[in-house]
This record gives C-alpha cells, structure tokens and sequence, in this order.
C-alpha cells in the first residue's frame, strides 16, 4: 500500500470516528459519481423516474476524478465527504468501482451497482491485477444471463445478486430519435456514409493511458469522398485528436446519437459493441494486438467465437470490411440475443422496481 492510501485511510478513520452519530436515514438515496459533475446517463434516468414517484429523499455527490496534483487533492477531500453522506444514507447506487464501499463500507446501508457497460468484452474488476479487491455491493445491474459468471467474478459477488433488468440508458437509444440533432450540427454528413469508430483505451489511470488506433487518413483515402470517419475514444482519453479529410472529431458528441447516424462501427475490446448490436447495423472489429491482449489482459468473450462482424488488424482489411456488403444480419441477431435481453425499452421501469425491493428488504 503506498503513502497516499495510507494518508486516506488514517484520515478516513479519523472522521468515521469523529461521526459516529450519523446512521443510515429511512428512504435516503444517495447517487455517488466519480465520472460526472451533472447527473447523465443511466443514473439520470433511474433519477428522474425516482423523483417522479416522490418516495425517497434523493440525494448526489458528483466530481469527475482527473489524475493530476489537483485532482489527487479533490479526491482525497471528497473520499472524505463520500464517507459521510453514505453514513446518512439507506441505500447508495454506484456506476464505478468505489474506494470507500470496498475498504469502509458503513454499516447498515446498501449498494446497487448500476455499472457503466452494457458488457465487458475485456476482463477487468477482481478478474485482473488491481490496487484493491472490489466487494461489498448488494446488488448489480446486467444485460444478460451471460454477464452473471464474469460479473461476480469482477465484482465480489453471487450471482443471485446479479440482476437481469437491462441498463436504463439503452431506452434512450430504442425510444429516442437524435439523428436530426446531429445533421444540425454537421449538415454536411447527411449525405455521406457515416463510419462511427470508437475504441476503448489501452493502460490505466495510474500507468497512464493511450489509444491503439488505425491510421485513419489512410482508410479516409481509400474510402473516398463518399465516406466520413467519426471518431469517438474513450472519456478518459477524450483530448486525442486526429486531423484529417473526411475525419470529424466527435469525442465531445453522445455516443448515442452517433451511433443512431452512423452506417457501422469500428472498435476493439470497448463494451460499445453490445449497444450497437440492438441496432442491427455493421460492425467491425478492429484488433490488431489480439493475442499481447489476450495474455496481458484476457476476454470474457471468445471474440472469434462470438464477433458477429468482420475482424481486421490492419487498415486494408478495415478498407475491404467497410465497402463489403453486409451479410452478417443473422450472426448479429444471435450476437444481441445472447448479450442483450431487453429490448423493449422498459429497462428503466424494471431498475426501479429493483430499487423498490431493496428499500424494503
């Protein structure tokens, strides 16, 4: 353990001590972020319904973790608050790993981990090498069937305590229509054939991070006129830029929306793949360094198994799969079924009713 886990913990000691007079409040919510200042996502949905039914008292501790001198210092004073505000309250939902509920996990509240992937094509959590063991959560959301073996493994937990309701964000993409929001913004793609390319990150906050991208000017070239590459990378690597022709840099764009405008999709080992599935639209996997991967991080999914696309590891095979006619409508079909249950944009509602239970249990 280095000196500035021991620093937090000492301190963390400290005020555990110091409030020893807070417990859990009947009907207090708690949303705990490290990765949003405002509520987005699946936690607004899940939010907003909540306060719609004006039952719980609802409460938010939102920062976005940034590693730097900075960002060390606001995370040390917020490990701090976190503590307190989970002491008050009866039940606290996650979408990230959190220090605090798996080293000091204060007694009498609950946890639902809301997570914030629809999948895990990567192994991660409990299931590779990490600074801490993940545990103490009460329940978790997920896609499918599927997810409970790997998910229990990366969490801590039982897979009774795994629940199948679908993550509330995909309504949004099965209800919502965002593409005139995008043609108002980029008119000049309405029509081009948009290629959505949005990998996941290499690395870890604390090693640091980077991106194992293709050359995209080549495969612009090759493409032509007709083609644009939107390109996405991950929120933590969100200030990567690469300029070119008929490229379009849409790091600061919902995911979303590009994926409802885009022809097809390119990624790697990024969890996008089980969204984009329920699209029914191409996608392409691109996996240059598949087997470095597969003995340094590993898979919960035998991609070459289950990928219901094409697979590159270079740009000329990116080329081809780009321009080929899509075949693949069946494998894609078994691929969603198989990783996605929930298509009937209630996933939501069902969340909330998870919540309902764990309130009164």
């Amino acid at each position: 353990m280095g000196l500035s886990k021991k620093i937090l913990n000492f301190a963390l000691w400290i005020v555990d001590i110091l409030t020893f007079y807070i417990h859990p409040k009947k009907g207090r919510i708690l949303f705990n972020s490290l990765t949003q200042k405002e509520l987005s996502s699946d936690f607004k949905l899940i939010y907003d319904a909540l306060q719609k039914e004006g039952i719980y008292d609802l409460r938010t501790n939102l920062i976005v973790f940034e590693k730097n001198i900075k960002g060390d210092f606001l995370y040390f004073l917020n490990c701090l608050k976190q503590l307190v505000l989970m002491k008050g309250s009866e039940l606290v939902v996650l979408n990230d790993n959190n220090y605090i509920i798996s080293t000091r996990k204060p007694k009498g509240i609950k946890v639902l981990q809301t997570w914030h992937a629809c999948g895990a094509v990567k192994k991660f959590g409990n299931q590779i090498k990490r600074q801490y063991p993940i545990k103490n959560y009460d329940a978790l959301l997920c896609n499918a069937q599927y997810w409970k073996h790997c998910f229990s493994e990366a969490f801590g937990m039982e897979k009774d305590q795994i629940y199948i309701t679908g993550l509330p964000r995909v309504d949004i993409l099965l209800n919502e229509d965002k593409k005139e929001l995008f043609y108002e913004k980029y008119p000049y793609c309405r029509d081009k054939k948009l290629v959505l390319y949005a990998p996941t990150f290499r690395g870890n906050i604390i090693d640091g991070l980077k991106v194992n991208s293709f050359d995209m000017n080549y495969v612009s070239d090759k493409l032509g006129d007709e083609y644009i590459i939107l390109y996405k990378f991950h929120p933590l690597l969100k200030n990567v830029e690469v300029r070119g022709d008929n490229l379009i840099n849409v790091n600061n764009e919902d995911l979303y929306m590009l994926m409802q405008v885009s022809d097809c999709m390119i990624s790697d080992y990024s969890s996008v793949f089980f969204d984009y599935s329920l699209l029914d639209k191409k996608m392409i996997g691109y996996i240059p360094d598949y087997e470095e991967y597969k003995t340094t991080i590993g898979y919960n999914v035998d991609y070459y198994a289950d990928f219901s696309g094409p697979i590159c590891k270079d740009e000329n095979d990116l080329v081809l799969a780009i321009l080929k006619q899509d075949e693949d409508q069946e494998l894609r079909r078994i691929f969603q079924k198989k990783f996605m249950e929930y298509k009937d944009g209630r996933n939501t509602e069902r969340v909330v009713k998870l919540i309902h239970q764990i309130m009164k249990a």
